[in-house]
Order: structure tokens, then C-alpha cells, then sequence
């Protein structure tokens, strides 16, 4: 298979569905598939850029197009790319603010169609429209409303052959007439090692990776587990926070430090690929923003469970189940109300090589052929 990514960004650490692409393309290289990836509106880069990227010792050949360049142009330049490939297939992983700071890319379905007029089609949703799910104020369900009709109108547009997206609450909105489920994985692979002084600590460390959400009383609970889980086996709960936190980070900071003690709260801001997972692989439990129905969308959620580690969710356990009995993880995920406050580690896992081959597998039903990925 023929494989290019075409993305928002590509910035190393600075964007989820960049890296995600980046290590997809790696994956889908390392099984001898070609591939590149397209960067359609990178806000971080100044110029034009060509040229390699690297994920897991793999090289992947790459396009960045600045953000501050002209819609038409940037385009041009992307056709021309994609035209010197030459693939069948083009994959749009689709997130509406990698294309409009506001979530709302109006002409993008024009120009994406300007791509070639004999290229098929897979489109990946990693995010729908704001308000979805969950408490929205009115401003954000006018938002909502713009960005879902923008969708609804590109997938007219294109008539994509084949549409996925990571979870079912997504599945069951998008409201196209066949859409089928791609897991996501972790966008840090295990590369570090398993340090033995931590198997018999008489610490608990527990990961925050990733921003924190604006629903603190969730996460007050999420925090009173893991005090629970001190009092019962009377070791020290120690917290690790790794990433920039967003918005709500000093307040969860100063709930954090009052229920474990200030010297046991570390704020480790950004690291490195290697050093996240080194803490994820010493760690004892993480600790997720999203609940129960949007976790599987979390890459921060998905590198805790590919390192072996228990994730405590946010909110209660789920009376119905819409992952499903594919779905590898599900023993390690845990709740705040659940009463024996009990979990286990487990061995870290190669999650990629699996969505890879569901992956290829999706489009290999459709029609044998070449593929771009086209990444928001």
C-alpha cells in the first residue's frame, strides 16, 4: 500500500494528531508500506519545509506548509505533492481546529476537492463538534451547530468512500450511512525500561498526564480514590504531573498538594518521548481527565494504558458498555466509586502494530489500492 499523511501540524510534541500520524506513517513503513505526510496549515513553522521526520527509528518523508501562507497556495503546494505520489487513496484525519482557529474551516471541503478529482477517499474524525457531550453554554452549541453543518456538508462534498472514528458516541452522531471504529494508540511508545526499585516502593505514584478538565469536583474524587488507597495500604501517595496542565492546572495543583502534601506533588512540565515513558513505566496508577465515553480518544489516556498502568477515570462506572469485547485495555480501566479501591499493573503492550492493521485493513475492504492520509 502507498500511504501519505496530510496533517495541520507536524511540531514534534505540540500536536496530538500530528504525532498520532507521525507514528501511524512510521508503523505503516516499518511493515514496507510507502508513505508520506502533508502538514496542510503548520503554525509553527515560518516556510516551506521538506524533508524527514523520525518516530521509533523510522524515517518518514514529510511536506510542512506554514500556517501564514495563503489557503489557495497552501493547497497548490499540497496537490503538487500529492500529484508527484501519486495515491489512490487520500485520509483525512479530520480535527476542525488543525484547520481554522476558530473550528470553523469553511472553504476547506472546496479545496480538499481541488486535491484531485480521481483520488478515493477515507476520512478519520478524531473530533466532532464542540458541545457534543457534556455541559455547553449556549455560545459553544452556536459553535457546535457551524462546525457540524461544515462537516455534513464535506462529507456531501467528497462522498468519501470509507469513514472511521475512534469512539462510539462519535460513531453514533456523525449520521453517515456506514462508519466504522479505528482505535486510537499512545503517541509515546515504550522506550524506557521497567526500574526494579519501584515494584517494592513504599510510595503510590500516581500520573497526571496531559491537561487538566474545568470539572474539579470529578477530579477532587479521582484525588480522595487515591487518598483512600493510601489509607488502606498505608503507603504515600506521591503524584507526578507531566505535560503543561492547561488552564485549570493551579487549581487542581492546590487540590492536589492539600490532599498529598506539597513535597509529594511534582510538577515535571514537558519532557521528552523517552523520559514520559520512563515515568509512566515507574509509575503505579494514572489518572485520566476524560470519563468513561471519551477516554478512548485521549492519547494521553492510551499511553498510560499501552505502559501497563490502571487508569482511573473520571466519573462513575458505566451501566452500559459501548467499547465493546475488542478492546484490549478494558480490565485496567477503574472509577472513582469503585469500593475495593484494587488494581494492577500489567505488562506494557505494542498497541500501534494492532491499529495498524486495522487500519490498513479498513481500506484493503473498499479497493486494493494506494493511500494518503490527510491529518488534522
Amino acid at each position: 500500500m502507498k500511504v501519505a499523511f496530510l496533517c495541520g501540524s507536524l511540531e514534534p510534541g505540540r500536536d496530538g494528531v500530528g504525532d498520532y500520524s507521525r507514528r501511524l506513517a512510521c508503523e505503516l513503513i516499518r511493515k514496507s508500506h510507502e508513505v508520506v505526510i502533508i502538514a496542510l496549515k503548520d503554525r509553527v513553522i515560518t516556510s516551506l519545509y521538506s524533508g524527514l521526520q523520525n518516530s521509533n527509528g523510522i524515517d518518514v518523508p514529510v511536506l510542512r506548509i506554514p500556517a501564514s501562507m495563503d489557503e489557495r497556495e497552501r493547497f497548490s503546494h499540497a496537490g503538487d505533492y500529492i500529484r508527484k505520489f501519486g495515491p489512490e487513496w487520500v485520509s483525512l484525519q479530520y480535527v476542525p481546529f488543525s484547520f481554522e482557529k476558530r473550528g470553523l474551516p469553511f472553504t476547506f471541503g472546496k479545496h480538499l476537492k481541488s486535491l484531485g478529482s480521481n483520488i478515493k477517499w477515507h476520512f478519520m474524525f478524531h473530533e466532532l463538534w464542540v458541545g457534543l457531550y457534556g455541559y455547553s453554554t449556549f455560545k459553544l452549541k452556536i459553535l457546535g451547530l457551524m462546525q457540524k453543518v461544515i462537516i455534513r456538508q464535506m462529507l456531501a462534498a467528497i462522498n468519501p468512500e470509507s469513514v472511521t472514528t475512534s469512539i462510539g458516541i462519535y460513531k453514533k452522531n456523525l449520521g453517515w450511512k456506514e462508519v466504522n471504529l479505528i482505535p486510537l494508540f499512545s503517541n509515546i511508545p515504550v522506550t524506557g525500561a521497567i526500574r526494579e526499585d519501584t515494584r517494592q516502593s513504599d510510595n503510590i505514584t500516581a500520573i497526571h498526564f496531559g491537561s487538566f478538565t474545568g470539572a474539579l469536583d470529578d477530579y477532587k474524587r479521582q484525588v480522595d480514590f487515591l487518598t483512600g488507597i493510601g489509607e488502606k495500604t498505608g503507603k504515600t501517595v506521591c503524584l507526578e504531573i507531566i505535560g503543561n496542565g492547561g488552564h485549570y492546572k493551579e487549581k487542581a495543583l492546590d487540590i492536589s498538594r492539600r490532599a498529598f502534601g506539597e513535597e509529594h506533588v511534582i510538577d515535571c512540565g514537558f519532557l521528552s518521548e523517552e523520559s514520559i515513558s520512563n515515568h509512566l513505566l515507574g509509575a503505579d496508577i494514572g489518572i485520566s481527565r476524560a470519563d468513561y465515553t471519551l477516554f478512548g480518544k485521549s492519547g494521553s489516556a492510551m499511553a498510560m494504558l499501552e505502559h501497563g498502568l490502571p487508569l482511573l477515570l473520571r466519573g462513575n462506572r458505566p451501566t452500559e458498555d459501548i467499547i465493546g469485547n475488542n478492546f484490549p485495555f478494558k480490565e485496567q480501566l477503574i472509577y472513582p466509586d469503585d469500593p475495593s479501591r484494587e488494581f494492577v499493573k500489567k505488562d506494557p503492550v505494542y498497541f500501534i502494530s494492532e491499529v495498524s492493521e486495522i487500519f490498513v485493513e479498513s481500506l484493503s475492504e473498499k479497493e486494493h489500492g494506494e493511500l494518503i492520509l490527510i491529518t488534522g
